[in-house]
């Protein structure tokens, strides 16, 4: 297991990704490494935007079928929703991103705030468990159109942070 506590700024984000990152590479689960870094950079973004104390802990941990558990602590006992955003909004898309990459995620109530955690397993554990994310069949048009959002959104982040240095 591994564990960090980072403060409740925007640069704590990158770097949580890179500790993730680390971690399971060197757990040799590189499978993993894409998904888990996704899911911490999601939820310390939430951490980071809506907590009001100062910091946020990162415990990311292996799992004993062959992926990690991801979890972001604060001390905010709001709880985080999956959002339907429109098309102009640049927020809004993390845990329906989680949902996506992760076999299963959850949140835990603590007296003092809260824990959001998620699973992200190899895609050997992942045939077990069905389609992988990418191959979700959506049950409406509407979510179709959701996802198509999230991707292109992605897309387009990634593009920026790639652009950007």
């Amino acid at each position: 297991m591994m564990s960090a506590c980072f403060p409740r700024v925007g640069a704590s984000v990158p770097i949580a990704r890179r500790l993730v990152r680390e971690a399971v590479v060197d757990w040799d689960l590189p499978d993993v490494a894409d998904a888990a870094e996704l899911v911490v950079s999601e939820l310390a973004s939430n951490a980071v935007r809506h907590a009001r104390h100062w910091g946020f802990r990162l415990t990311i941990r292996r799992l004993a079928h062959g992926g990690v558990r991801v979890a972001v602590t604060d001390k905010s006992r709001v709880l985080p929703v999956i959002g339907i955003s429109c098309a102009e909004n640049v927020t809004g898309r993390g845990l329906a991103l989680v949902d996506a990459v992760s076999q299963e995620w959850g949140i835990v109530r603590l007296p003092w705030g809260k824990r959001v955690w998620a699973d992200v397993a190899t895609s050997d554990v992942l045939a077990d468990f069905g389609p992988a994310p990418e191959m979700r069949v959506f049950a409406t048009p509407t979510a179709q159109i959701i996802y198509v959002l999230i991707v292109v959104a992605l897309a387009a982040w990634l593009g920026v942070l790639i652009a950007g240095g």
